[in-house]
């Protein structure tokens, strides 16, 4: 894909199109912001991505779940991936939005923090022009760089921040059983994260924290969506692919940074997660990177 491709421009709509998702934990994957013509559709449609729209002006309709929510200005919407939803603007006033789409274990976690779930998708927003700041700082970072990829990405996270930071202001807080949940399930992913070269074990880690195992892995599953033991997997084999990018260490020593003191089962295990050996990984990553060089050029000389 070029850079010119990712920026998608229209009389009435800006906005960058499939970002590469780097991320475990929370990746953007599309931004942008719309004036709508009446009665403009989308749906009904089922995305592997979440979506929050924020709208700045107009109405519109959003049907999801069997309910039907009329919507205005200084409101915005969750459509979680996975999940079937249609949105229509207004006939007579239609709405002017913008949205970003995102994927990643911490979806869920974020989004609650914000003030959605799916039983409540629609909420208040008191402050519009710092989330379309930060969305205008995403479309304008669009180039295909390094830089631009973090800088994109700083206006992303700036993004939930804020739209936290705004749910914060309003006084609507979670109940203290849900918080302590959430905290648990926390504690055991910075763990993860930062420790998922060494050896392990959950029972361990929930009598460290003071807890049943069995509840442990309810307050993770219920706030990550997947176990801690899948997770925990999945952190070691997304670093054992960068990992293998590098050309200084085999693969025993790949295992070995991940967590693994057998090459064979980390062999294993990778092909599980990533449908391919590590071997055959890294050959493709060498073959892609050679016929990415630019050929080399010839120059011939004549003695006349």
């Amino acid at each position: 894909m070029s850079d010119d491709e990712l920026l998608i421009k229209a009389a009435r709509f800006v906005g960058l199109d499939g970002l590469k998702k780097s991320a475990i934990d929370l990746a953007l994957s599309y931004c942008g912001i719309q004036q709508c013509s009446p009665l403009h559709n989308n749906g009904p449609e089922i995305r592997d991505t979440s979506f929050i729209h924020v709208i700045t002006s107009g109405k519109g309709v959003l049907r999801m779940q069997g309910r039907e929510y009329n919507l205005c200005a200084h409101q915005a919407f969750l459509i979680p991936a996975g999940v079937s939803a249609q949105y229509t603007a207004d006939l007579t006033d239609p709405w002017t939005y913008m949205w970003v789409g995102f994927s990643g274990l911490m979806s869920e976690e974020s989004m609650g923090m914000a003030g959605f779930s799916l039983e409540h998708p629609v909420r208040a927003v008191g402050n519009e022009s710092i989330l379309q700041h930060d969305i205008e700082g995403m479309i304008e970072t669009y180039h295909l760089t390094f830089t631009n990829e973090l800088r994109r990405n700083g206006c992303f996270f700036h993004f939930i921040a804020h739209l936290i930071e705004d749910y914060q202001a309003q006084g609507v807080l979670g109940s203290e059983s849900n918080l302590q949940s959430a905290q648990y399930a926390r504690k055991v992913y910075h763990y993860i994260m930062d420790n998922f070269s060494k050896s392990i074990k959950i029972q361990d880690l929930a009598s460290e924290i003071g807890i049943s195992r069995n509840y442990l892995y309810s307050c993770f599953k219920d706030v990550y969506k997947v176990s801690p033991k899948q997770f925990l997997d999945s952190v070691r084999m997304e670093h054992a692919a960068s990992l293998l990018v590098s050309k200084y260490m085999n693969i025993g020593q790949v295992a070995h940074c991940v967590g693994f003191d057998d090459e064979l089962a980390f062999s294993k295990a990778f092909k599980e997660f990533h449908h391919i050996a590590p071997s055959e990984f890294r050959k493709q990553l060498r073959m892609k990177r050679m016929a990415s060089r630019p050929p080399l050029s010839c120059s011939t000389t004549s003695i006349s």
